[in-house]
């Protein structure tokens, strides 16, 4: 069987400022999940906004470090990453209003 040859397609500045974004956020991400000033006194519902957070930075991460050719997955995962910053923003502003 002959194998596909794979070339080799260049990156875009675009992309690349995204890959420094994804490895930030990511990198904030984890640093809210240790942060103790959280609203993880709440018991195991506390730990829902963090879970929300980080899977936003983890999916617009995986989307950044796609290849350039799988532009339809790539759309996929940043939607994905806009669906759980948006869970994450109501679930922290329904932590806050909550005592």
């Amino acid at each position: 069987m002959d194998k596909k040859k794979r070339e080799k397609v260049e990156v875009s500045m675009g992309m690349k400022v995204c890959r420094v974004i994804g490895v930030l956020l990511l990198t904030a991400a984890v640093g809210y999940f240790v942060w103790l000033g959280d609203f993880d006194s709440k018991g195991i519902v506390g730990y829902v906004d963090d879970c929300f957070v980080f899977m936003a930075a983890y999916m617009f991460t995986r989307g950044s470090f796609q290849r350039p050719e799988r532009r339809y997955i790539r759309r996929q995962l940043y939607m994905l990453s806009s669906l759980f910053a948006l869970l994450a923003l109501c679930w922290i502003i329904m932590l806050a209003l909550v005592k």
